[in-house]
């Protein structure tokens, strides 16, 4: 390796920081697995190459989104991703709060419907509420919650 460029590579493979995109990366350990630790040199951040879960990939919530809309359920994109499904749910919630709600016009008509779910076991029922727009068939509102008028009147 030159010593002008202290950025690690193997086999002329260089990697750069996930979070700074920096090229000067030092060797910084192994993990409990081990696998090999880097540090970036500009930001300080330790991360490894070859992650083991794929959980932590930046394409993730994409696939998880695709995946949806597809009508997959928990478990099988759970299983297609090779994420736990408590991972997913996490993710699903964190992409549902990023997602702005559409306007709802008057004048148009609307149907609502809910499905049934649970997280962990039976007992720990969740109800999913949402409304889709009659002409457009798309998604106006939703909800996730216990069934309750709370949850419903969310969506009305």
């Amino acid at each position: 390796m030159d010593q002008s460029n202290p950025s690690y590579s193997r086999f002329g493979v260089s990697y750069f920081c996930p979070v700074c995109k920096s090229e000067f990366l030092i060797k910084s350990g192994w993990t409990a697995t081990g696998k090999q630790r880097y540090c970036c040199k500009d930001c300080g951040k330790r991360f490894i190459i070859d992650y083991t879960y794929q959980a932590c990939q930046s394409h993730t919530n994409r696939q998880i989104i695709i995946l949806t809309k597809e009508g997959l359920g928990i478990r099988s994109t759970a299983r297609v991703l090779r994420i736990s499904v408590t991972t997913l749910l996490k993710r699903i919630v964190a992409i549902a709060k990023g997602i702005q709600q559409p306007p709802i016009a008057f004048g148009k008509s609307y149907e609502v419907d809910e499905m049934r779910t649970y997280i962990g076991k039976k007992s720990r029922l969740r109800w999913i509420v949402f409304a889709l727009d009659r002409d457009t068939k798309t998604v106006a509102d939703f909800n996730v919650g216990r069934r309750t008028n709370k949850t419903l009147k969310h969506v009305i």
